[in-house]
This record gives structure tokens, sequence and C-alpha cells, in this order.
């Protein structure tokens, strides 16, 4: 009988590994890393694979590639956005954006999961079909997404636990911290960073100031990325890339990448800035060890969510619209357990494994 089992990724935030067993294939869902510095799966007792399939790039899903190997070295599939950013040495497939695909002799299903550029959903054609969420949005104003079909189990992107604010409310909570620039605004480079700059350039506020990684990736979304991003902003975010000025000094609202503070223009302005200088507004997730947690846990940096991940309502909702019959909450603490069980019901709710397909 065909199963998943979680390797990392339940009960915790930790980095993204499931192992589906069909009966002829095994595959992972995702190898990732982190987010807390020098966090990996454990894959020592997970033997040879016959494939890997990544659901978008960021590093807590796709940032473990080196540990194939141990795996047996087997092809890693995913989208051509995210095969960009992969070693060139990583033996690699392509899945669709929106489309179906036969990996290992699984119908494997994609569509646009509203995070990241090249991010997917996956639905594998395994017992009553199995759905696996990765990270994803319903509402970005940048990214597009696309709604699943229906699978009797479900893996959900749980990172908020039961965190169920509006949007709305969620980004009226920024407009007070830009009132008062000038702010740095570390970011991921390939996720908020141009949602962030297009949210400001559609505010009618000065527009945002970007490091060189960040204007790349709006560029990219308006030319070769553009099929990830909703209709009608493709002139816009050529605007952005064209115009957004330069970071040249604390001024305005100024997004650098990356996310935590621990590489590139972020990590360099944010030592710059350290003891004294313009204000500091994390985003994300803040793992320990990191300028993200430490600056927060002292007081200089703020932190306000910026929403890229699903509320409870949007996985309440989903669950239902697919029918799913068994759900794993994947990427948040195992204290939400019971709540999940009261919003997910009439489903079974499990963070454990094998779970039969």
């Amino acid at each position: 009988m065909p199963q998943v089992t979680p390797i990392s990724g339940c009960g915790a935030k930790g980095p993204a590994c499931f192992l589906v067993e069909t009966g002829d294939a095994r595959l992972l869902l995702d190898l990732g890393y982190g987010p807390q510095p020098g966090l990996w799966p454990d894959v020592s007792s997970v033997g040879a694979v016959d494939g890997v399939l990544l659901s978008h790039s960021h590093n807590d899903h796709a940032g473990g590639l080196k540990l194939l190997s141990q795996v047996g070295d087997p092809r890693v599939h995913a989208t051509d956005i995210v095969r960009r950013l992969m070693p060139r040495e990583v033996d690699a497939a392509t899945l669709p954006l929106q489309g179906t695909r036969e990996v290992c002799g699984v119908r494997v299903t994609a569509g646009r999961n509203g995070h990241a550029p090249g991010g997917v959903w996956l639905h594998l054609d395994i017992g009553g079909g199995l759905l696996y969420m990765g990270d994803y949005c319903v509402d970005s104003a940048l990214y597009a997404y696309d709604e699943p079909p229906a699978a009797a189990t479900v893996i959900l992107d749980a990172s908020y636990g039961i965190y169920d604010t509006p949007r709305e409310d969620a980004l009226g909570a920024f407009d007070r911290v830009w009132a008062e620039a000038p702010v740095l605004m570390p970011v991921p480079a390939a996720g908020r960073g141009p949602e962030i700059a297009l949210h400001l350039s559609r505010s009618g506020r000065d527009p945002a100031r970007l490091d060189a990684a960040v204007r790349a990736s709006i560029a990219s979304l308006a030319s070769e990325n553009a099929a990830c991003v909703r209709a009608g902003v493709l002139d816009e975010l050529h605007t952005i890339a064209r115009e957004a000025p330069a970071i040249e000094g604390p001024d305005g609202v100024m997004l650098a990448a990356s996310a935590d503070g621990t590489s590139g223009a972020a990590a360099k302005l944010v030592a710059q800035w350290r003891a004294t200088g313009p204000a500091i507004v994390f985003t994300g997730y803040l793992p320990p060890g990191t300028p993200a947690g430490e600056l927060t846990a002292a007081s200089r940096a703020r932190y306000l969510r910026w929403p890229v991940h699903p509320r409870l309502t949007d996985n309440a909702r989903l669950a239902r619209a697919i029918s799913a019959q068994t759900v794993l909450p994947a990427f948040g603490d195992a204290a939400h357990l019971t709540a999940w069980q009261a919003a997910f019901s009439p489903a079974r709710v499990t963070l454990k494994g094998p779970v039969a397909l």
C-alpha cells in the first residue's frame, strides 16, 4: 500500500522532507535546510530514493541538496525557474509550472503556489491522491495561485499555526511603520521582497529603495519568470525595476536580501547600523542565531509579519475543498494540534507517519 512519512517538517519549524513510497518507487518531497543555521533533515535511515520533487527554491525546501549522495543521488525534479538556481552538477528534470508529468511511474500534477517564483504545489496520483502544498499563499497581490484538485491526503503549510489575521489588517501595520521611515527591511529577493515593493508602489508612497538582488528578482518576474505572476502586474514590475532608486544611505523604505540578515546587502547594512541608525523591521521567520533573531530579541529591530503563508481559515477551506480525509499540518508547532484537529474536522489530523494513502 502506498504511504507517506514525514522525515522532517512536521511538529516544528524545520527543513521540509517527506518520503513517499508507492510500492514501485520511492520519492522525496523537498529536501530542505534550516531555517535555523545548521539544521538538516536526518536522511540517514531513508535509504536510496528514485527521485526528489521540489516545491520551490527557498532554503528550507531546497537547500539540502548536498544530502543527495546519502539517498542514492536521485534525479531532482523542479520547475525551470527553480532548476536554474540549482548547482550544475545536480541531475535535474523539469516539472511544469501548471500541468502534469510522469515521474518514476507516478502521475504528478503541479500548479502555482502563490508564494515564490517557480513555486508549485504537487498532486501525486497514488492511492486516494496525495497533495503536497509546500509553502503557499492564496491572496498574494503578486504571485499567481492555482486551485489544486481533490486528494484524500494533504500535507498543508501550517507555518502560521493558528494565526488568522485578515490580510488587510496585517498590511495596515506596515503603513504605520513606513510613515516613520527611514526603515531597513531585510527580505528574500525571490519571495516577499518584490511583493512589498509592488505594494509600496501602489500605495502612493515614495518607491522602495532596492538592493541589486531584489531589483534583479523584480526584473525577472517582469520578463522570463512572468508566468508566476498575476495578470495585470507586468507593467508595474517593469517600472519598479527600472525606476526604483538604489540604497545609498538611510533613506525611505529599503528592501535588501537576505531575509534573516545573514548574507547579501542586508548583512552589510545590518552590521553597519547594528548599534544605531534607521529602524530595522524583519518580516518573516526569526531563526535563532541570526541577526533577525538576535536584533529582535535585543529590541534593536522589530518583527511584523508580511503574510506569505496561509491563515488557519485558508487551510481549513482548502481541506474542505479537496475533500481531504487525512491532514498533515507541516512546518508549524505541534502545540497547535488540538486547534488543527478542530479546524480540519472531520478529517483526521496527524503529525506522524507512515500515513497510508
